[in-house]
């Protein structure tokens, strides 16, 4: 970390994936606090690389806006049932007592969240506190400045911990950059030549996609990515969890952020497509990716391999998109009597919960 990274204004791409650990912690807290019966009774916020906790003009930074979404919810926070813990920490010493100082300042009822701010390396925090994510629903923040802690086997480790979202920020560009240095292939084993040929915009892309293959057959877990452009750099984040509500939770964060293809904060399929200054002709404001992903959905849906709402919204997850991408199809085909699909929801809420619910069938016609 740059010793200044403090001293002066977060810049654009910092801004970006705060705003989005800010919106996803404000959909992520009330998932488990909210439960008339908790089936969990411990939640954890861990923040690795936390820093001081603001920049030079007060931009508040990861660990003081973890504080200020939990102070959004005072009363549920008043529940017996249920500890909500905050670890914090970084391996600059300076940094941890000016957190501290920070924290201290801040005026709500700390009785009500539990707070340690740890001073040590990465590797040494995450052994110390790694026991207590059993049985605990967690997040996992990991905003590291480059690429090399998050190798297969950490993240392998990661992904096993049940009841836990991870997000984390990565330097994609690097292994664009050094893709034929033996320490930057060694961290996630990308192919020289695979990154030759990806296009720069789609690096990120390829590292999610490469963390992805680490996952087991046989687990059930789901990233999503988000390119970050930077001047020529790519940036991002990853997010992971094994459950598809933080997933759908995440993928609104996304589309919040780009309403054209919810995966960057740039162009990233070179169409032109500007929200703010749309084309006149409303078929050329609708991205290549909606496109592909609504075609794919129909054909699925007429040739008989998704058939019901429930697989629907699993290749909708999959594939990173939402409810309001999938309904227009729907409706579509239901008013050209090509399908019979009674009252289909596309909320995890609904659809998910199979033990009380049956998933609708889809009945061609």
């Amino acid at each position: 970390m740059s010793k200044d990274f403090f001293e002066k204004p977060f810049d654009e791409d910092t801004t970006i994936k705060l705003e989005m650990y800010s919106d996803y912690l404000r959909k992520w807290i009330p998932v488990f606090l909210a439960k008339e019966i908790p089936f969990v009774f411990t939640i954890n916020i861990f923040d690795f690389f936390a820093g001081v906790g603001y920049d030079s003009i007060d931009n508040p930074g990861s660990p003081i806006l973890a504080i200020k979404a939990l102070m959004e919810y005072p009363e549920l926070l008043k529940r017996k049932d249920i500890v909500v813990n905050l670890y914090f920490n970084d391996c600059n010493e300076n940094y941890c007592k000016r957190l501290n100082d920070n924290i201290n300042q801040l005026d709500f009822d700390k009785s009500n969240i539990k707070i340690k701010i740890l001073n040590k390396d990465f590797n040494i925090a995450f052994d110390e506190l790694y026991p207590k994510m059993n049985k605990a629903a967690n997040l996992i923040f990991l905003d590291q400045f480059g690429v090399k802690y998050i190798d297969k086997v950490f993240f392998q480790k990661l992904i096993s911990i049940t009841f836990t979202d991870i997000l984390f920020f990565i330097s994609s560009s690097t292994f664009k950059r050094f893709s034929q240095e033996e320490s930057i292939k060694k961290i996630i084993g990308i192919d020289p030549e695979i990154v030759k040929e990806t296009p720069s915009s789609q690096i990120h892309q390829l590292v999610t996609k490469t963390y992805n293959s680490f996952i087991p057959e046989e687990h059930s877990y789901c990233l999503a990515p988000f390119s970050i452009k930077k001047g020529s750099n790519i940036y991002g984040l990853i997010f992971g969890s094994g459950h598809p509500l933080g997933v759908e939770k995440f993928l609104e964060v996304c589309w919040k952020k780009d309403e054209t293809t919810g995966t960057a904060n740039f162009d990233i399929e070179g169409t032109g497509i500007d929200t703010n200054s749309p084309f006149l002709f409303a078929e050329m404001n609708v991205s290549k990716k909606i496109d592909y992903f609504q075609k794919e959905l129909k054909d699925l849906i007429l040739d008989g391999t998704l058939k019901s709402d429930l697989e629907i919204y699993v290749f909708m997850i999959n594939n990173g998109f939402l409810g309001q991408h999938v309904k227009p199809i729907i409706t579509e085909l239901k008013k050209d009597n090509k399908i019979t699909l009674k009252h289909p929801s596309f909320k995890c809420s609904t659809v998910w919960n199979t033990k009380k619910r049956e998933p609708k069938k889809i009945t061609l016609l």
